[in-house]
């Protein structure tokens, strides 16, 4: 059976379904499975062979998840009215009160992406070398051996245990997760603290991880125990506690916030260094951790080991103080500081601000302006007001016909929002857009936080070769390439052009503006910048909404000063009608901002219908024809709105085109005798990545 995209829609895996059965259950045993989608449904089961039948009828559907309690019930719970069968919305499910004892702890490793979306091969191998790095960590501080699965859209660690259920054991627990997240998560893959409670869901391995649309790009992938130790040995509880102790504690909340001082941050490494302390600093997740060469109780400890406390930064500049001995159990940054500064908080200069406002820095008083000569007077009358031909204004073509006839072109000192549901062909007809601009001999920059540099420069090279400079892939059937000597000039032709951005610097807004302003110098006219979601905002004060608010003006600002075009692409939200301006996510200080938006839709029976709604039967048939349709619902400069202009989508070449017969010839075409075709031969990556999925299948193998 497939689905709309040609997916094989999924059945039960029992192999895979009775490793997991023998591993957390067994033959004397029993656990609750739970589904969780549009409704809820649990079932308590003993029997092996029953679950598989009950769970039969679920395993088709498009949005369930299906979870299991991997710790030992209370046998008291089997009697419940869900007994070996499914229950929908059940009254009562398994809580924390029902857990006897933890047999295994969950380490969670799901990659930051977009909500409901299913991770990217790309993010999903992130979330990979960092379950990598946990494991090596743990084994190195003693932890017996690991259980190793994939969760569909990230990893799982399984930290072996028998634990019996206590708040002392449950408090220990909570400050392990909590130190391995102040380490280990970073931007890109989220470890997940939530999961300590004792009656914690986890995947059921076998079954899918279905977050979003079952596509290429973002699969459906089943869930797996890709190792499991020849011998189950329980990590002890004390080398669990040994890292708790390390983890951040929370100062007193009595204590007022003293680490700024009239607006500015406390800057710790230069009180350190006044101070004489020793110390290293280095990354920790999100942090920024000082390990201490000694703490300053030491003389106190029969232990005198060296590094053993530290102080913890986050990102919002709160320090927090730990440290190993006992005698320093309970010690805060507030102590640790009055031991080196005793007037610390009784400073004249200290003035400590009002409640729920002292943990931000004050905000300037704005300088109201008077009317200066160079300005002009304040208010202008029309005689003013220099007439400007808006003929004239520097622009640049889209190079779709009817797109440019309506609204002339894209101009500088504008920003333009793409947006489009999932598939529809943002990215491509991005590219297109772009190569279209070098054609005008414009200069461009492109920024993708979701695409890898090397895959990127593929398709963009594919649209600039067109359909007649490929050839057909012998590797893959139906796939085309672009044959070297073809790159090569597509390359030379984009040199010094199209730059695109080097993802290894990460996503932080602050630099990649910084970056952008680089490019001016070398006369970048219109900056991509696909998405506009996966930027990091954090240096923005405030909520989602206000970030997102300060970004856009920020974004206004850059491109009216420098006289430049840019454009962004944000995903929408998820809706089952028509897209339309206010479906794009994010706050609507975003659309309201922006000068033009469009949206990309793909032509299929959902598109028609929908816009037969809107536009009625007789104005909805003239788009049947076409592959895609780009609204503009916002065009500031003529008042266009409303405006469908139909394109045709080249599968081969992935290019955006007026017609099914257009060919637009790009600048790098040669005009001399063809060369010979060579195929690309796989990348050493490409080679790695193929191995890598063979070592997913093998059994009681090395974990990674």
């Amino acid at each position: 059976m497939l689905d709309l995209f040609g997916n094989t829609k999924t059945m039960i895996d029992k192999i895979e379904l009775k490793k997991t059965w023998d591993l957390f259950v067994g033959d004397n045993g029993f656990t609750e499975v739970r589904i969780l989608g549009r409704f809820q449904y649990s079932g308590y089961f003993k029997s092996f062979e029953n679950l598989c039948a009950q769970l039969e009828p679920y395993t088709n559907m498009d949005d369930e998840q299906i979870y299991f309690v991997m710790n030992e019930i209370s046998s008291d719970c089997y009697a419940r009215p869900q007994c070996e069968k499914f229950l929908k919305s059940p009254k009562a499910t398994t809580n924390d009160s029902n857990i006897i004892s933890r047999k295994f702890l969950l380490l969670d490793f799901d990659p930051v992406r977009v909500s409901q979306t299913n991770s990217t091969d790309e993010q999903f191998e992130l979330a990979h070398k960092k379950a990598q790095d946990v494991f090596r960590f743990l084994k190195e501080k003693g932890f017996s051996d690991m259980v190793v699965a994939i969760s569909g859209n990230g990893w799982h660690i399984l930290v072996c245990v028998d634990i019996q259920c206590n708040e002392e054991s449950d408090k220990i627990i909570k400050d392990f997760y909590s130190y391995l997240n102040g380490v280990f998560s970073d931007d890109k893959v989220d470890f997940d603290t939530s999961v300590y409670t004792r009656a914690r869901l986890t995947k059921l391995y076998s079954t899918y991880a279905k977050k979003g649309a079952n596509l290429p790009s973002n699969p459906w992938r089943q869930s797996k125990i890709v190792y499991i130790p020849k011998e189950i040995t329980p990590t002890p509880l004390e080398k669990i506690k040994a890292l708790a102790d390390l983890a951040p504690k929370e100062e007193p909340k009595v204590l007022p916030n003293r680490n700024y001082y009239g607006g500015q941050r406390f800057d710790l490494p230069t009180w350190l260094n006044e101070h004489g302390i020793v110390y290293r600093e280095k990354k920790s997740g999100t942090s920024t951790l000082y390990e201490l060469e000694s703490c300053p109780w030491i003389d106190s400890h029969s232990d005198r080991k060296k590094w053993d406390s530290a102080l913890f930064v986050d990102p919002q500049g709160k320090i927090t103080f730990n440290c190993t001995h006992s005698h320093c159990k309970g010690k805060t940054w507030h102590d640790f500081r009055l031991h080196y500064e005793p007037d610390a908080y009784s400073k004249p200069q200290y003035q400590p601000q009002q409640p729920y406002q002292r943990y931000a820095p004050q905000k300037q008083k704005y300088q109201i302006k008077d009317e200066l000569p160079e300005l002009g007077n304040k208010w202008l009358c029309m005689s003013d007001i220099k007439k400007v031909d808006l003929s004239q204004i520097e622009s640049v073509k889209t190079g779709f016909f009817e797109l440019d006839q309506k609204i002339v072109g894209l101009h500088m000192s504008e920003v333009t929002m793409l947006s489009g549901s999932n598939a529809s062909g943002k990215s491509s007809w991005l590219n297109t857009l772009l190569l279209n601009i070098v054609q005008q001999g414009k200069k461009i920059a492109l920024w993708s936080g979701e695409l890898r540099s090397d895959i990127l420069k593929t398709w963009i090279q594919m649209v600039a070769a067109g359909k007649e400079n490929l050839t057909p892939s012998k590797i893959n059937e139906g796939k085309y390439y672009v044959p070297n000597h073809i790159g090569e000039q597509i390359d030379q032709w984009l040199d010094g052009k199209f730059f695109i951005y080097n993802n290894e610097y990460g996503t932080k807004w602050e630099q990649i503006f910084n970056d952008m302003e680089e490019l001016l110098k070398v006369g970048v006219k219109v900056f991509a910048l696909d998405n506009l979601f996966s930027l990091d905002i954090d240096l923005f004060d405030g909520d989602k909404n206000n970030k997102q608010k300060e970004l856009i003006l920020q974004i206004k600002e850059f491109a009216k000063k420098n006289q430049v075009h840019i454009i962004l692409v944000a995903h929408p939200r998820k809706v089952m009608t028509f897209l339309r301006k206010n479906d794009i996510s994010g706050t609507s200080d975003l659309t309201n901002a922006v000068d033009n938006v469009f949206i990309i839709h793909r032509v299929n029976e959902d598109f028609l219908h929908a816009i037969r709604e809107f536009f009625g039967t007789q104005n909805a048939a003239r788009y049947e024809s076409f592959g895609n349709v780009i609204a503009v619902e916002k065009n500031r400069m003529y008042g266009v709105a409303d405006l469908m202009v139909g394109m045709y989508y080249e599968q081969e070449s992935r290019r955006f085109k007026n017609s099914e017969y257009e060919n637009v010839v790009y600048s790098w075409r040669p005009t001399y005798t063809q060369v010979q075709i060579v195929e690309p031969q796989p990348t050493q990556s490409q080679q790695q990545v193929a191995n890598d999925d063979f070592e997913f299948v093998q059994q009681n193998s090395a974990p990674f």
